[in-house]
């Protein structure tokens, strides 16, 4: 239990912190190294701790009082860095060690003897690496899509009902509409990717639909009909291409909330 200047501190107010910190350490990002952003996390974190012992209460509303005196998150990066812009990724501050480095080497220099596939393929590249590669990935997939679902639920279900239209089912097909409206509502994706999300669909929609070579007398015939025959396949290979796309995307932005989290 977090204690305070008036005892336990309130759950709801804690929370209002982290939130704060978090958005602080993502607005960061691109403007400060790893250590920097660590260090102005943890010295923010105590001048807004300090500011909460000041206070008479600890309530919501008077810790939302206090981090507006602090400003937005973009505000107090933007008074520590002064419109400093590093230009790199963090991980690229640090170069990559060589990836000869991590070979073992081969049997004439000391190394393990693979035998002839050992040879023909080099080194590092023997049957059980490359089953160890395969189930590392298949591993770091599985919990990606975890962080995603922990950290932006409203963006994972968009992207599981995206999928949903893949199979070009009718039924399912209209569960697009509801992707397509969380996918606009997103604070994750940014508008270039809002517009592929939902834009690229419709377009290979109505492609599809279009394509369609059978016969109708009635306009409503015939778009419930080309819907039905060509328009979903259109849907749901764009859908496909749409989560192929934007998973990636809020992936990053989940990996790097969770890192901001493990700082404060």
């Amino acid at each position: 239990m977090v204690l305070g200047h008036h005892g336990p501190m309130n759950q709801r107010s804690e929370q209002l912190v982290l939130d704060y910190l978090s958005e602080v350490g993502l607005a960061s990002y691109g403007h400060l190294t790893a250590k920097e952003r660590t260090a102005f996390l943890a010295e923010l974190r105590s001048k807004i701790d300090e500011r909460r012992r000041a206070a008479p209460d600890d309530h919501v509303d008077t810790v939302r009082g206090i981090l507006r005196g602090f400003g937005s998150a973009e505000d107090v990066v933007e008074r520590e860095c002064g419109g400093r812009n590093l230009d790199l990724e963090d991980n690229e501050l640090i170069p990559d060690r060589p990836q000869h480095a991590n070979r073992p080497p081969p049997p004439w220099r000391g190394g393990p003897s693979m035998g002839l596939m050992g040879l023909l393929e080099g080194p590092g590249q023997t049957d059980t690496d490359v089953r160890r590669k395969a189930r590392t990935k298949s591993t770091g997939t599985l919990r990606g899509i975890a962080l995603v679902v922990r950290t932006h639920p409203a963006e994972a279900a968009a992207l599981g009902l995206m999928l949903l239209t893949v199979p070009w089912w009718m039924d399912l097909a209209f569960v697009w509409v509801l992707a397509a409206v969380l996918v606009a509502l997103s604070q994750v994706w940014n508008g270039r990717d809002t517009w592929i999300g939902i834009g690229l669909p419709l377009l290979a929609c109505v492609f599809g639909m279009a394509l369609w070579t059978g016969d109708a007398r009635y306009i409503d015939e015939y778009v419930l009909e080309s819907l039905t025959a060509t328009g979903v396949v259109g849907l749901g290979l764009a859908n496909l291409v749409c989560v192929l796309y934007l998973f990636p995307r809020v992936l990053r932005a989940a990996r790097r909330k969770e890192a901001v989290v493990r700082t404060v």
